[in-house]
């Protein structure tokens, strides 16, 4: 029923006046969301080279970090998390990310979960921990970057990552070790065999000599190739068939592959860093920069 009289103009007054705050509430809104829209500091990404690449590709960056929350000690978006004095180390590898997975025409949705599993492989909700007391490290014994890699020696991305990894440890300067666990699969009938070899070199002093040139004798690891490359190494073919043969290797075998089982593996290679599993693909470019986020992460300053 509509108002009569003064009370009713007064009414519409009230309306006019609520419609008109609101106008007002929705344009500060729609003014603060176009100045979020900041330019991304390139000049924090040096080595990147912007115009190489159209306008729209790069506004395509643009608003994909402006968008996107950073996470640890910052935690605003990733180019405000840029922005800062100093830079978030955060957002500048996320910021670095992003640039080349829209460059090399990767979708948006597809960016927004790269993102939420990049966050996830820092932050994740459970940190495994693992059993390394007999376990021979690569690296610096007492390194604050622990790395552990479930392989087998007939997979061939484990022929892949693994040379990647073993060259991370050696160029961190002492600030990483990994640690090979055996996980040979079925589909791999030879593998059991390359990973007795391999703890057999290592109950015999030449653990990482010959367990990280095993990837060289894909696909067929053929016994005969594996005696041959433990003599290239140093060792005698006689001692380490010897030692092949014995229950305890096969059962260090048999007790690592039922821990990566324990632990949710079921292929290879998978990494962890830290205790952290690494949830994308392990590109030499990424498990850099989960080395370098660790080390970060530790020193309070992600």
């Amino acid at each position: 029923m509509r108002p009569a009289g003064g009370a009713g103009r007064v009414f519409l007054r009230s309306m006019r006046m609520h419609r008109l705050c609101w106008m007002v509430v929705w344009l500060s809104v729609l003014a603060g969301s176009f100045s979020a829209m900041a330019k991304v500091r390139w000049d924090r990404l040096p080595e990147l080279n912007t115009s190489d690449f159209r306008p729209e590709v790069i506004a395509k960056v643009e608003e994909i970090l402006n968008s996107h929350r950073c996470y640890g000690r910052c935690e605003d978006s990733i180019a405000a998390c840029l922005e800062r004095e100093p830079p978030s180390p955060t957002a500048v590898r996320l910021a670095r990310d992003v640039f080349r997975l829209v460059t090399t025409g990767v979708e948006a949705e597809q960016v927004k979960q790269w993102l939420a599993l990049r966050k996830q492989m820092a932050h994740p909700e459970k940190v495994h921990q693992f059993e390394l007391k007999e376990a021979l490290p690569l690296g610096a014994p007492d390194a604050p970057v622990v790395i552990v890699e479930f392989t087998d020696f007939q997979c061939p991305f484990c022929a892949r990552v693994s040379p990647d990894l073993n060259r991370l440890v050696r160029e961190s300067k002492g600030q990483a070790r990994l640690y090979l666990k055996q996980f040979p699969l079925k589909s791999h009938p030879r593998s059991v065999e390359a990973s007795k070899a391999c703890v057999a070199a290592g109950k015999l002093g030449k653990f990482w000599e010959l367990c990280e040139r095993l990837f060289e004798l894909q696909p067929e690891m053929a016994t005969a190739g594996i005696l041959a490359l433990a003599t290239k190494v140093g060792l005698d073919a006689n001692a380490l068939q010897a030692a092949m043969a014995k229950e305890d290797v096969l059962g260090r075998i048999a007790d690592e592959k039922l821990e990566g089982l324990k632990h949710h593996v079921d292929a290879t290679p998978a990494v962890f860093i830290n205790g952290k599993e690494v949830l994308l693909p392990p590109t030499p470019e990424l498990l850099r920069d989960r080395i370098e986020e660790e080390l970060d992460i530790l020193a309070g300053r992600d």
